[in-house]
């Protein structure tokens, strides 16, 4: 074997490495919409930072509801602890990122209407769908305070008396995530493993493309 065919190799070599290392942000970002809820009916042991919080959100008033898994292409499913608000009709949702657990609010007043609120970073956007955003570093009381007072602003253009189930929250965050700004918020997490594999992808055809026709 010279010289040129290991060289040749190597660049072969190292251009899937970079696919492969990058090849969930590249799915992601193409298929954003490729997300699944399901609730789990056989969870286990709660995540210490989500116990935690969850005590918090039932001084806020919300109530335990279950756990639904959310699946998205070669990622591990992370499993989600749904709490409910009666009084309010609001969601909130609690999973573990590392040692910590991340938090969301989720409310539709009525069909095809949603308000996110979430503590962490997350894409703002203000239409007639679509009231979302993130307040990183705030408490839970803080960004329920937010959450309400954006869902009281939607709910001027009327509300809608839905199921409040498990599988109601399902559909709700299943809708949300495939075809709202849960979209954007994917694919902005996973626009530099897309960069990376792309110009690989592009630099790999590149180099095949000088050794056939050279």
């Amino acid at each position: 074997m010279n010289v040129d065919t290991l060289r040749i190799l190597l660049v072969f070599g190292l251009l899937g490495l970079v696919v492969a290392r990058n090849l969930r942000g590249f799915v992601h970002f193409v298929w954003p919409g490729a997300i699944r809820f399901s609730v789990n009916a056989a969870p286990g042991l709660e995540h210490p930072a989500v116990r935690l919080l969850g005590r918090e959100l039932q001084e806020l008033g919300f109530a335990p509801a279950g756990r639904v898994t959310q699946r998205r292409p070669l990622s591990r499913p992370q499993e989600n602890t749904v709490f409910f608000d009666e009084a309010h009709g609001d969601w909130a949702v609690a999973f573990p990122v590392g040692r910590e657990a991340w938090l969301y609010f989720l409310s539709e007043p009525r069909r095809g209407c949603f308000v996110l609120t979430a503590d962490h970073a997350f894409p703002r956007v203000e239409s007639g769908d679509f009231l979302t955003g993130g307040l990183p570093g705030a408490s839970p009381p803080e960004v329920h305070a937010a959450h309400r007072r954006q869902v009281e602003r939607m709910a001027r253009g009327g509300t809608e008396t839905s199921s409040r189930d498990l599988g109601a929250f399902v559909d709700a965050a299943q809708r949300f995530f495939s075809r709202g700004p849960g979209r954007a918020n994917l694919r902005r997490q996973s626009v530099r493993g897309f960069l990376f594999a792309s110009a690989a992808l592009v630099w790999g055809a590149m180099t095949l493309w000088q050794l056939l026709f050279r």
